[in-house]
């Protein structure tokens, strides 16, 4: 099948071009400034605060873009419950419990436990209404979103063409103009190299660095001192079982089969046909072997008595699994309608990970939960401590057991080796008054993950202006590399020009010849990719340029057109599916479109940038 639809989506973007969200790109100049209050954006009438963003971020570093797209998917959000409370959408309570009740947390032995609800709110220091309000929220959404989902049609003779463009191959061979090439003819005397030097005083700066002493308090690291013994595993394990996965179930099911596109006559009278076949094996519940081998459709199990053997949770399609997992041993279900069929399920035996498989994860998930009030005491003691003894991390180290840790210089605004210390939050304390020129403890710094990190200074230095020796080489590589790519593009345009006119250039060194297409580009980038394939082949040898991302410039003669090879109508189907998934998502952001504008989209007082 097109396997490469999944895994090389360039070609696709190439020739569909990519599906972009009209409102992910955006800048501050594009929405009108608002200065009520220090929020981020104002979607309608709502508004999204940093802490919203921070949330959605999990706590975890990130860098600029990073942020501005997670801002982006909180406007399309926004955008979306507007429109659905408008509209008067909501999710009744059964519907909610349905959907809670269904998340395999929450079951003990496939069915919904108030304790075990109980237990993942506590878990997550969550109320039941702040959850409940989340799962409302997330249907809400999704009501939403499906009102778009496999709505995108594609034509077959659309599918045929993208078919013949993705199978198309060329053969072709290469030649590379490297910058290096041109070193030779870029200025790097003594004048040329003070001249850059001078216009670009602001590059040759150091920024400000500090080395730190940190202690860090972790959840995890509390819950590695913990015990636990085993009849406190045992005990836990045989109460949360369904938690630790490993569970399987062994089935048995009699299939009657639905034709595509069956009348609705016809598919009544299959499921008047399963309905009896139900009342006959509940009759006599010893005979569903037998009945299964004289009556289901289904060819792989059928001769077996239906016996699907055992599978895990999710191993079904969606109906036919949440059906199984939700049966005692011995039971026998209604009749399941899935895409197949409809189905009579016979639910034989339940098969649950060994304890001794999943102690470990046992004895860190109990860890865990000792660790969670002793995490939190600390917090509040590591606070304390770390302002009343301000001067020092010794008396963090005494009072909480804490090793004090030592970082290499940390840059203002570089990457550190520890990547605890790259922490957006952390960095601003670190170069904050308070802990750099005052020489205080920091307050503690909520990293994420259950983390808290308090720093100090323990060295210093400023800014200062690089000389000009200590960047020559840099700025000789620099003028290269800058002017070697101009020339290599520019000899590169030109030896393009003649070969077009039909002329030889001998200067260029061509590689073996080799085939590219859409789906097996060769290593080519996207941009080599439109040249290569958007040159006009009417007379070969045929002739492409494109410049690279390192500086090279690459010229490709075309010598062969290879037609693509015939698809199979599974090939059709998913590439089908696939482009249909492109127009529903097309569709979608067309329809976000017409959201802003009904729901203005307003920048507020702080920036995403802000730490």
């Amino acid at each position: 099948m097109f396997d490469f639809v999944q895994n090389n989506k360039t070609a696709l973007q190439v020739i569909l071009g990519a599906v972009a969200l009209s409102f992910v790109a955006f800048g501050v100049g594009s929405y009108s400034s608002a200065i009520e209050d220090p929020y981020l954006v104002k979607v309608g009438g709502t508004k999204i605060y940093k802490h919203d963003l921070d949330r959605a971020l999990e706590g975890q570093p990130s860098d600029p873009a990073t942020r501005q797209q997670a801002l982006a998917d909180l406007i399309s959000r926004e955008l979306l419950l507007n429109a659905a409370h408008d509209a008067g959408a909501s999710i009744p309570d059964q519907q909610l419990f349905k959907a809670i009740s269904s998340m395999q947390e929450l079951q003990d032995n496939g069915k919904f436990s108030p304790d075990r609800y109980r237990e993942f709110l506590a878990e997550r220091n969550m109320s039941a209404e702040n959850f409940e309000a989340r799962i409302r929220r997330d249907m809400l959404l999704q009501g939403q979103v499906n009102n778009y989902a496999g709505t995108g049609f594609v034509s077959h003779s659309v599918v045929d063409r993208v078919i013949a463009l993705l199978g198309e191959g060329r053969e072709l061979r290469a030649a590379v103009l490297h910058p290096a090439d041109f070193a030779a003819q870029v200025k790097t005397d003594d004048a040329a190299l003070k001249a850059y030097y001078d216009a670009n005083l602001k590059r040759f700066r150091t920024s400000e660095k500090v080395k730190l002493d940190y202690v860090v308090l972790s959840l995890d690291g509390i819950a590695q001192g913990q015990q636990v013994s085993d009849a406190e595993i045992q005990q836990y394990y045989e109460k949360h079982k369904a938690e630790f996965g490993g569970e399987e179930r062994r089935a048995s099911h009699i299939l009657l089969t639905v034709p595509k596109g069956a009348k609705p006559e016809e598919k009544a009278k299959i499921k008047a046909e399963a309905d009896a076949l139900l009342k006959e094996v509940r009759a006599n519940p010893a005979k569903f072997a037998e009945i299964a081998k004289a009556k289901s459709q289904d060819p792989g199990s059928a001769a077996n008595g239906g016996d699907l053997g055992f599978f895990g949770h999710g191993a079904m399609v969606k109906p036919f699994d949440d059906v199984v997992f939700s049966m005692q041993p011995g039971k026998i279900s209604e009749v399941v309608e899935t895409e197949y069929g409809f189905h009579i399920i016979k639910l034989d035996e339940i098969k649950q990970a060994d304890l001794t498989a999943v102690k470990a994860a046992v004895a860190a998930k109990l860890k865990q939960q000792k660790a969670a009030a002793l995490y939190r005491k600390q917090a509040d003691s590591l606070a304390e401590v770390a302002y009343q003894q301000g001067s020092s991390l010794k008396g963090i180290q005494d009072a909480l057991k804490l090793e004090a840790k030592h970082s290499d210089w940390l840059e203002r605004g570089k990457p550190a080796q520890d990547t605890l210390l790259n922490n957006p939050k952390l960095q601003e304390a670190a170069f904050s008054d308070d802990v750099l020129k005052k020489k205080h403890n920091s307050e503690p710094i909520d990293v994420g993950n259950s983390t808290m990190v308090v720093v100090r200074v323990a060295d210093y230095q400023p800014e200062r202006q690089l000389k000009l020796d200590e960047v020559k080489d840099v700025i000789k590589a620099q003028l290269v590399a800058t002017e070697g790519t101009k020339l290599a593009e520019k000899q590169g345009q030109a030896m393009l020009a003649e070969l077009k006119a039909g002329k030889q250039v001998a200067a260029l060194k061509w590689g073996e010849s080799s085939v590219a297409s859409r789906r097996d580009a060769k290593g080519m980038s996207a941009a080599e990719m439109r040249a290569v394939f958007g040159a006009s082949v009417k007379t070969l040898p045929a002739y492409a340029g494109s410049k690279r991302d390192n500086g090279d410039f690459v010229v490709y003669q075309i010598d062969k057109i290879i037609p693509a090879p015939a698809a199979t109508d599974a090939d059709k189907a998913q590439l089908s599916s696939m482009l249909s998934q492109m127009a529903a998502r097309s569709q979608l952001d067309a329809y976000l479109g017409t959201l802003r504008q009904k729901y203005p989209v307003t920048m507020g007082k702080q920036q995403v940038s802000d730490q």
